[in-house]
């Protein structure tokens, strides 16, 4: 049975009564949430100012190393205080600036990002990691193993923490490399071992055969990169120029290429290597070679550089072509190619590199 007119405008008027109070109640709620947004901004921006002064006390310490009273040390989601140290850590360009602020997260901070490892949420738990990593959290070694350990972790963790460990210096690390975690991609791994120092880089190359093949690729990128040069790392660089793994003779080739230099034993085995007929090299190797060779710039690889101007693959051409113009006679030994190489394309790469070099003023130098 349906309510006479009167009922359903009660009705009526009873919905849009609740519908403006609730309105009017959300909009007490924004306009009060945003006055006290406004005011948690101008306090934040007041103490920021504060930290950023050239007479702070902050300022002071990380000049002098002085912590005065006044230093306020604690810490919070929201703090102006790690977004200055974030800031002048990475506009910081001494050393001594730098292990100021590594040491005073370390005193300070520890309880902060201990809580922070604990909590439920994976997101707080990552920006946790990235911020150990960016301060050098050293004193959190415990806390990460423990992390480490956890049945449920999330391979983005994993790899943070183990980031953590390559940023530290910390031999942890060594035993994730060792077994080739499967969680790990070929980029994670160069990003594992690209913030490690020599000291050890070397352990990894003392028992080089013992770790997988994807991580020997990205310890020999690793020493290419970041131009790491000893008489180890080339004695290791020259014995993979007769492996049998085309990945790793062809990044030992281009760290070579990089070093500019090769022992004369090294330099018989890599000219008995390219000379051997029975070796099919694919063109990505044959570049390799073209460009050692122009980066050690010997005489008696004149011939062979000659050689690979005629070569089917026109980025080894171009190669030999530039390594060709490395050499003192360089540019005559173009000039001889461009008139008398028997081959129609290694003549006229010949005549591009000479205009090309020349119109760049490389020969004038």
């Amino acid at each position: 049975m349906s309510g006479s007119p009167d009922q359903i405008l009660q009705w009526v008027e009873a919905v849009f009564i609740g519908l403006f109070l609730t309105l009017v109640a959300l909009v007490l709620y924004l306009a009060t949430r945003k006055t006290m947004n406004n005011r948690h901004r101008v306090r934040y921006n007041r103490k920021l100012q504060v930290l950023q002064g050239a007479d702070s006390a902050l300022q002071v310490y990380l000049e002098s190393g002085q912590v005065l009273r006044s230093l306020n040390t604690s810490v919070s989601n929201h703090s102006p205080m790690l977004d200055v140290l974030r800031v002048r850590l990475a506009a910081s360009r001494t050393e001594l600036e730098r292990s100021r602020i590594y040491e005073f997260t370390r005193m300070h901070f520890h309880d902060y990002y201990a809580g922070m490892l604990r909590k439920r949420r994976w997101s707080t738990r990552v920006n946790a990691l990235l911020e150990l990593e960016q301060f050098r959290m050293d004193s959190l070694k415990g806390e990460l193993l423990v992390l480490l350990n956890r049945r449920r972790i999330s391979d983005t963790e994993k790899f943070l923490i183990l980031r953590v460990f390559a940023t530290l210096q910390m031999k942890e690390l060594l035993p994730y490399l060792r077994d080739d975690e499967t969680f790990l991609s070929d980029s994670q791994l160069l990003q594992l071992l690209l913030p490690c120092e020599l000291p050890l880089l070397e352990i990894i190359m003392d028992k080089f055969t013992e770790y997988p093949l994807r991580v020997q690729c990205a310890l020999i990128d690793t020493l290419r990169l970041r131009n790491f040069r000893s008489t180890t790392i080339l004695a290791l660089l020259e014995s993979l120029l007769s492996s049998q793994e085309t990945a790793l003779r062809l990044r030992a080739l281009n760290a070579i290429a990089n070093f500019g230099f090769m022992s004369s034993e090294g330099e018989s085995e890599f000219l008995a290597s390219v000379t051997s007929t029975g070796n099919n090299y694919d063109s990505v190797e044959r570049q390799a070679h073209a460009r050692v060779m122009g980066s050690i710039r010997e005489d008696h690889y004149l011939p062979l550089l000659y050689q690979l101007l005629g070569d089917e693959s026109y980025q080894v051409r171009l190669t030999a072509a530039d390594s060709l113009s490395r050499y003192r006679s360089g540019e005559e030994q173009l000039q001889n190619a461009a008139h008398h190489h028997p081959d129609r394309f290694a003549r006229e790469m010949a005549e591009e590199t000479l205009e090309r070099k020349r119109y760049e003023g490389f020969f004038t130098r």
